[in-house]
Formats: C-alpha cells, structure tokens, sequence
C-alpha cells in the first residue's frame, strides 16, 4: 500500500478510537465491527471505510486530536488542507475585526519567511513557525468568510 492509503487507514482507526472503539462506533452505523475492523487495518488493503460510514462516525470523534480524521487524510491526500468554518455571530461589526487579524496573521507569517531566509538555509523550527503562521492566516481567512455567509453572502 502507498503511504496515503496507509494514512487514510490510520485515519479510520483514529476515528473509530474517536467514538469509543470498533463496538461503539458500529452502533452507529451501517457496518458491523468486522468490517471497521477490516477497514482500519493496513494488512486489509481492499477494504475501506465507506463515506456514509465516515459522515455517521466522524461527527462522533469530534473529542479527539486530529479531528475530522479521514476528513483531513483525504484533502491532504487530494493536495489540500481542510479548515472547518467557525460558526460566528453575524455582525457587521466584526468585520473589522476579523479584518485586522487577517493583517496581523499575514504580518505574522512574513515574519516568519523573512527570519526562514535571512540566513539561506531553512531548519525544522522555521519551517514549523512558518507553516504554523500559514496555518494561522487560512484560519482567519476562514472565519471572516463564515462570517460573510453569516450576514447573508451565500456561495
């Protein structure tokens, strides 16, 4: 198996583990504990977690670290990061607000490149402080849209 379809595999376990084990989370859905079972293994490589089962499970796992699991496996797998909308009160007020974090955040991680490249050479901590600023700045991104769908903004 590729090193994805493993990661998705360890996602599925870490979901299940999110609802309280392979019995618990096959009250809640469709399949029996075998098949999660089967689907959570790596020894296992022609069965995986359905994506009904995953809408049924996930929201469950919500408690756990790294949630939405096979969520987030599956849009690094497609080349992408997954950033869940904060839910935020809709308030015209805030914009501002949200506006100025967003210029804090990008301040943030062009600090962060800038201190990468001064010397030439990148190191893990830079790399980190940076992806962690990079993180930062979709977050913020992120609520100001929710909060524009909040005032009525739609798609």
């Amino acid at each position: 198996m590729t090193p994805d379809m493993i990661a998705l595999k360890r996602a599925t376990g870490e979901m299940i583990k999110g609802v309280g084990g392979l019995e618990a989370a096959a009250l809640y859905c469709r399949v029996g504990k075998s098949v999660l079972g089967d689907n959570q293994s790596p020894n296992r490589p022609d069965s995986f977690v359905a994506i009904d089962v995953v809408a049924d499970l996930e929201p469950l796992a919500r408690e756990r670290s790294g949630w939405p699991h096979v969520t987030q496996a599956l849009c690094v797998r497609m080349g992408g990061t997954f950033v869940a909308l904060p839910e935020v009160p809709s308030s015209r007020a805030d914009i501002l607000s949200l506006l100025s974090t967003q210029c804090e955040e990008h301040g943030d991680l062009t600090k962060a490149l800038c201190a990468a490249l001064a010397d030439d050479r990148w190191d893990a901590p830079e790399i980190a402080a940076a992806k962690q600023a990079a993180h930062d700045v979709i977050r913020s991104a992120a609520t100001i849209l929710a909060e524009l769908d909040s005032l009525g903004g739609g798609q």
